[in-house]
């Protein structure tokens, strides 16, 4: 504006109509930022439609952050299309109709990942909070509108001490409820380099593992092992005394014969299917915050929220270019007892050795394939190498 080129008809027509697609990078950073700040309710069941409408538009400087709650604290743990599936909280009740609901968690994070545009989207908390603080650096420099999903204990409705909110949301991360993902278009076009999970432990895997500091015996820490550390969930989980544990089914055992397809065509009630699961018949082993160890029954319902959970952690894991092979081995193992290779009498009793047997197999299967895969690339090197050589010989040869 101040040099000696005067302005065009099209120039004066852009300044006259000043809108954030003419601006540079650097006069987009200078701008105000806009943040909206809400709960699960407002912004991901009530407001969700909103919510998407702005996402959809991405414009710069717009900054979302969900406090995830996992009810409408606001009016006293109202369900909402974010609560968990076990009953037991307001409009989600448990008693002698139901134990809850049947409709899988819905997540706006996920949703925003896909047929949204370019946004920034994170799922991160206090769990991790250099990763958090790194996130909000990421999305304030992202020329688009950025969605932050955070998992926040609210105390009273979760039933847990004051000083808890952090080793909660480390918890609900590592049991895979609500693992960590960032989500960043800027570094790519496929899923497998825009999702990130790391900061997630054994990513590769269905379950994170463990240690009971009691006993040291390692175990899945599933999403019921962060269930059990809450009074909310406390209608769904039942102590027991060791000897009672004869004749029940282990968690692991029956994590291995039910998948989430199994849950939506309603199996888990056929008696007489490998998918079935009784009520208060499946148990596990549990720590309180001072390390002492216990057994606890689960509700059918607390085991289908297991099974909901590892399923929607598996369509992340695909998405971000991960290989679970536990996936691969439950998949071959009931095919087999579905085929009737396998009865299901020997799967109930022996479920765990037949899964580690179908893994080892995949595992050995995976390092012949790496091995294979890195001769390739090797002689792929260097039969580059030597094509480049050849064409440098040929153009000096030109050249002389």
């Amino acid at each position: 504006l101040l040099g000696d080129e005067k302005l065009s008809e099209g120039d004066y027509f852009d300044y006259s109509h000043f809108t954030d697609t003419i601006m540079t990078d650097l006069e987009v950073k200078e701008l105000p930022k806009v943040w909206a700040i809400g709960g699960d309710g407002g912004m991901g069941d009530i407001g969700f439609q909103n919510v998407s409408k702005v996402i959809v538009q991405n414009r710069p400087n717009v900054m979302i952050l969900m406090l995830d709650t996992q009810v409408y604290s606001n009016t006293g743990g109202q369900n909402s299309d974010l609560s968990p599936m076990t009953g037991g909280f307001d409009m989600n009740q448990m008693g002698a109709a139901t134990q809850g609901k049947l409709v899988e968690l819905k997540n706006p994070a996920e949703c925003f990942t896909s047929g949204h545009g370019s946004p920034y989207v994170t799922q991160v908390s206090m769990a991790d909070e250099a990763k958090f603080y790194r996130t909000i650096l990421e999305g304030l420099e992202y020329r688009g509108t950025a969605f932050y999903k955070c998992f926040t204990t609210c105390q009273p409705e979760h039933g847990v001490a004051d000083d808890m909110a952090s080793e909660q949301a480390r918890r609900v991360r590592d049991s895979r409820s609500l693992p960590e993902f960032v989500f960043n278009p800027a570094i790519g076009e496929l899923y497998n380099e825009c999702l990130s999970l790391q900061g997630n432990r054994h990513v590769d895997r269905d379950w994170m593992s463990a240690r009971f500091k009691e006993t040291k015996e390692a175990y899945n820490y599933t999403v019921a092992h962060w269930c059990a550390s809450e009074k909310r969930f406390r209608q769904h989980l039942k102590r027991i005394k060791e000897s009672d544990t004869a004749g029940k089914i282990h968690l692991d055992n029956i994590l291995l014969r039910v998948t989430q397809d199994d849950v939506v065509s309603r199996r888990f009630a056929n008696k007489g299917h490998r998918a079935y699961i009784p009520d208060f018949e499946v148990y596990m082993g549990v720590e309180d915050n001072n390390g002492r160890f216990s057994y606890m029954t689960l509700s059918r319902q607390m085991v289908l929220y297991c099974i909901e959970r590892r399923k929607a952690w598996r369509l992340l894991q695909s998405k971000a270019g991960i290989v679970n092979l536990d996936y691969k081995a439950q998949r071959v193992l009931l095919k087999k007892v579905d085929d009737g290779e396998i009865s299901q009498e020997d799967l109930f009793d022996n479920a765990q050795q037949f899964f580690e047997e179908e893994l080892e197999v995949l595992k050995a299967a995976a390092k012949a394939e790496k091995a294979v895969l890195k001769a390739a690339e090797k002689a792929a090197a260097e039969a580059a190498a030597e094509a480049a050589e050849k064409l440098a010989g040929d153009k000096a040869e030109a050249a002389e």
